[in-house]
């Protein structure tokens, strides 16, 4: 039996009774150095250096000059033999299954050789915090000093910033901050008045009242009453609210001058709602779009949004539309105040009618499919069979149609498959037989609330760039391809060292959740563009493109 004497204890005589180090001691040196403002020390420090160079201080989330670079309008190539580089390395995914990734590079600290109209620069770009600060030395010009501003870095960062605010077609989303999606756009070019399922009369009045409204601004100045209008958009989930709202983005938009959109996903509190009417004011004449106002105005926002919109500040300009799946559950402040919203637009469950022109629409998709019979005698026959169905159960039933056929290549087994009625002369259309049996499938969920709001949801939100206009565009290619084919690629490098360099916006989660890009929260002059951080560049695959 082994006792403690028989282990034998090695120890310093030096340290004996004496407490372990700590790497707490050595954490603590590091982190108690003279960082009470770095950027002080900063540009003392490069004034020391370059006595004969002026030196200006630019936030990054205000004119980001490797940005601009990256866009092709200038170049930066890194000096790492001047200045030693802080780094990160890692891998970035790809953004779909299936794609290539690469490597890039989340720099800290870097000194750059800037070029840009034949001048050169020396550019230090330095994350301080959460904000990321550039540095740029230029020699003065004429009566220039070293403390002065340089004229040729004043005409550098306007052109950038006119390339910031130049007016391009995009939407421009609030989600707690605001971006402008050049992608939700492209979705919206799609979306056509005649691609929507809809009764002739609410499309003229909704097409009539949005003009009308942009049109008559003299006449609401002649009588003396705020050049403001307010909309709701209601009834049951899936019935063609969100197409006729990106309709009516891409009406608007195609007008001279251009009437900008204006999206809202969600502002929870009330310096989110603060931000969005700031930034309508701005940007009028405008269409304000809160889908699902519901979840938008709430109790703890209620007071300050009437405020908003009803308070002291010029609302002028602003065509203000709500679209809500319960106008019952509103509060009446909102659905009952004509000053607020003064008109109300029902979109309720399809009748026979429309839901006839619905199949006749997926049938003209379709119609070059030719492994797909798809008579017109089948619309009416579709109608009949989808009776209290919307358009988003029917478009379910469409796309689940399109897939099982995919999936099974119209086999023999699957003929067999789907039972035929005997008596229906219809059954000899497979299309028609697996439509059949979607419908019955789709009728039998119809009453679990889970399978409901998740199938109805598949087309509600823009935030989703769902629409009738691309709803089977994505699914034809099944039709041509019945296998999923593809596999991993290589890497792809990238053709330069500032290419190496992620160009993907920094995020920084703030106690609040709110994700600020660039560290802007911070920033002095974050007040100066508000579309100054939304204009990104990003490398893809080795291939670099900017905007949302």
């Amino acid at each position: 039996m082994t006792t403690q004497e028989d282990f034998t204890f090695v120890e310093n005589e030096t340290i004996r009774g004496s407490k372990p180090p700590k790497l707490f001691d050595d954490y603590q040196q590091f982190t108690s150095g003279r960082t009470t403002d770095l950027d002080v020390q900063i540009v003392t420090a490069l004034r020391t250096k370059h006595p004969e160079l002026t030196v200006t201080t630019v936030p990054g989330s205000n004119c980001n000059l490797l940005q601009f670079a990256a866009a092709g309008y200038a170049q930066a190539e890194l000096d790492d033999d001047a200045e030693p580089v802080l780094r990160w390395r890692g891998f970035v995914g790809p953004s779909h299954r299936g794609g290539s990734g690469y490597l890039a590079d989340a720099i800290f600290f870097a000194r750059y050789n800037y070029t840009w109209n034949n001048e050169n620069f020396i550019l230090y770009s330095i994350v301080e915090g959460y904000d990321s600060v550039q540095y740029i030395l230029k020699e003065p010009r004429g009566q220039e000093t070293s403390f002065s501003h340089s004229s040729v870095v004043d005409s550098l960062l306007a052109t950038i910033g006119a390339w910031l605010i130049k007016e391009e077609p995009a939407i421009y989303v609030y989600d707690r901050y605001w971006t402008r999606s050049t992608k939700l756009w492209q979705e919206v070019k799609k979306a056509k008045w005649e691609d929507v399922i809809l009764d002739p009369k609410m499309k003229k009045a909704l097409t009539e009242v949005a003009n009308k409204f942009f049109d008559n601004r003299d006449v609401y100045e002649e009588y003396g009453v705020p050049w403001k209008r307010g909309l709701i958009f209601h009834g049951p989930v899936g019935n063609g609210k969100t197409i006729s709202l990106k309709a009516l983005m891409h009406t608007l938009y195609e007008r001279h001058p251009p009437v900008v959109t204006l999206y809202v996903k969600s502002a929870p509190y009330d310096y989110n709602i603060r931000d969005v009417f700031q930034m309508a004011r701005s940007m009028t004449p405008c269409m304000l779009v809160l889908e699902d106002i519901d979840t938008i105005v709430t109790n703890s926002t209620r007071s300050y949004f009437f405020n908003e919109v009803d308070g002291l500040e010029n609302n002028d300009g602003i065509l203000m539309i709500a679209t809500t799946n319960h106008l019952d559950q509103l509060d009446p402040g909102l659905s009952k105040r004509p000053s607020r919203f003064d008109r109300k637009y029902l979109f309720p469950l399809p009748d026979k009618g429309e839901r006839s022109l619905y199949a006749q629409y997926w049938r003209k998709k379709l119609k070059n499919k030719k492994n797909i019979e798809f008579p017109s005698k089948l619309c009416d026959a579709i109608a009949d069979i989808t009776d209290d169905f919307s358009f988003a159960y029917m478009k379910e039933a469409f796309v689940a149609t399109l897939l099982d056929l995919a999936r099974n290549d119209g086999s023999e087994d699957e003929d067999d498959a789907l039972e035929s009625d005997g008596d229906d002369p219809l059954d000899k259309y497979l299309f028609w037989r697996a439509f059949k049996a979607q419908v019955k499938i789709l009728r039998s969920e119809m009453g679990s609330e889970t399978s409901a709001s998740v199938r109805s949801n598949a087309g509600t939100t823009l935030g989703a760039y769902e629409g009738f206009s691309s709803g089977c565009g994505e699914l034809i290619p099944l039709l041509d391809a019945m296998k999923v084919q593809g596999g991993l690629q290589p890497c792809s490098k990238a053709a330069s060292r500032l290419a190496m360099t992620s160009a993907e916006p920094q995020r920084e989660r703030l106690d609040d959740n709110r994700v600020i890009n660039n560290g802007s929260i911070l920033s002095p002059l974050r007040s100066f563009a508000p579309l100054a951080q939304t204009k990104f560049a990003r490398l893809d695959e080795g291939v670099w493109s900017w905007g949302l």
